[in-house]
């Protein structure tokens, strides 16, 4: 079964992984445990001879490029929702669907909010005079 536009959503799904992927890279690196964390991932194979260089933007270059490679297969398996849940990056399949889906309040929704904000801003102008005369009235000045 074919999804329309799900190459382009793809396409995005690999840019925020690779973002992703490169900020926990970083924090991992200046933590020391960067190869445990690529191994936890399922990256750290391909990655042996730059690890042991210690260089990161190189490391993070060829995760990154492992990344969307395997991220394609995952695709073209079906099995695309648990690679995402091993590299535990699985709110990126539906973070790309809450953006597309924009959903407008009904009615019935933005009278209440206007409601609301309408108290909550000037109380009392929302008041009548009556209603201001008896909460005014209620208060006593201590001196």
């Amino acid at each position: 079964m074919k999804h329309a536009g799900f190459e382009e959503r793809l396409d995005s799904i690999m840019v925020r992984g690779a973002i992703r992927l490169q900020e926990r890279m970083r924090l991992a690196y200046f933590r020391g445990n960067l190869a445990s964390y690529l191994e936890r991932i399922g990256l750290a194979e391909g990655l042996e001879p730059l690890l042991q260089r210690g260089s990161l933007l190189d490391v993070q270059d060829e995760a990154v490029v492992l990344l969307a490679s395997k991220i394609r297969q995952a695709r073209k398996s079906g099995c695309l929702k648990e690679f995402l849940k091993q590299v535990n990056m699985l709110e990126l399949l539906y973070k790309d669907q809450e953006q597309q889906r924009h959903v407008k309040p009904t009615g019935l929704e933005r009278a209440r909010h206007k409601h609301v904000q309408v108290e909550g801003e000037n109380r009392d102008s929302a008041e009548s005079a009556k209603e201001r005369a008896l909460r005014l009235g209620r208060l006593t000045l201590i001196k």
